[in-house]
């Protein structure tokens, strides 16, 4: 089978269909497999579903036979690291391969979160509760036992080979990715995010390695999509029309910029869009001295 998006057209709908859908009803892998579908655009599917369903089984079949979080967990990371070689991309961390689900599949290695993704989503399978972590600069996987107590919870780093980190490890952690000495607010840096959560912080990634490569057509591509996924993702809205200034769309970049301050009322980068919308405005004015 080939694949069903022969068109960026028909790949936007298959998006916009699927973030239409109830939060409950979404399906991470075929979330994953759509943002892997903007680098590739002759992706098939039910290859990669394919794939993870064999995984799936070998996690099920080895996680089933242990008892306890602490055994499902290790034997699950024996799996996922040892026996199949997945690990974290310490050599090319930024390059996009790392985040489009079809790649890490096939090479075996990326970054937290794209990692993290197949690895719940055997966990998932395998009976096993685990939950995805919105951790400021490194996504990480948490079997959440006590949701208040949260010493009690294991925390997985599997960019790290599977690493099972203590709260002192989260605050020193969270300290090198913040670059500042701040105290570790589990309510606040410990949130699960839900798979709506997980593909929006993905299509950032991407966002930001694009934009950084100069590749604004696809950078814009990413920001439209985050707003999709979150209606209200003002900074989105922002690079939006960032990027659609930098391709010369200065109608669109104005309408997208104006909503962004009237949503937002005086953001920290108030000044800066600004000067934005005064050079789109005064283009085509007539200097009269």
């Amino acid at each position: 089978m080939g694949s069903p998006y022969d068109s960026r057209e028909k790949l936007d709908e298959a998006f916009k269909a699927f973030v239409a859908m109830p939060d409950l009803q979404m399906n991470l892998l075929e979330g994953s497999l759509l943002i892997a579908a903007q680098e590739h655009p002759r992706l098939d599917p039910s290859k990669y579903v394919k794939m993870m369903r064999e995984l799936t089984d070998q996690a099920k079949a080895r996680v089933s036979a242990v008892q306890g979080r602490q055994e499902k967990i290790a034997t699950l990371n024996q799996l996922f690291f040892k026996d199949l070689g997945f690990h974290g991309d310490v050599e090319d961390y930024y390059d996009p391969r790392n985040s489009y689900l079809s790649d890490v599949l096939e090479r075996k290695q990326g970054i937290p979160i794209s990692l993290s993704v197949i690895y719940l989503m055997l966990a998932w399978e395998s009976g096993c509760p685990l939950l995805g972590i919105n951790f400021p600069g490194h996504f990480l996987v948490e079997w959440r036992e006590a949701p208040l107590e949260f010493d009690k919870n294991i925390y997985v780093d599997v960019f790290d080979n599977g690493k099972i980190l203590t709260i002192d490890d989260l605050q020193t952690l969270l300290n090198k990715n913040t670059g500042s000495e701040q105290k570790l607010e589990p309510v606040f840096h410990l949130q699960a995010a839900g798979v709506r959560g997980i593909l929006h912080r993905m299509l950032g990634n991407l966002k930001a390695i694009h934009a950084a490569q100069g590749l604004v057509a696809r950078a814009l591509w990413a920001a439209e999509w985050m707003i999709l996924l979150k209606s209200n993702d003002w900074n989105s809205l922002r690079d939006k029309g960032l990027f659609l200034f930098s391709m010369g769309e200065y109608d669109e970049s104005e309408r997208c910029l104006e909503e962004y301050l009237d949503k937002t009322k005086k953001p920290v980068d108030y000044a800066q869009v600004w000067q934005v919308l005064y050079a789109m405005r005064s283009r085509n004015t007539i200097n009269l001295n």
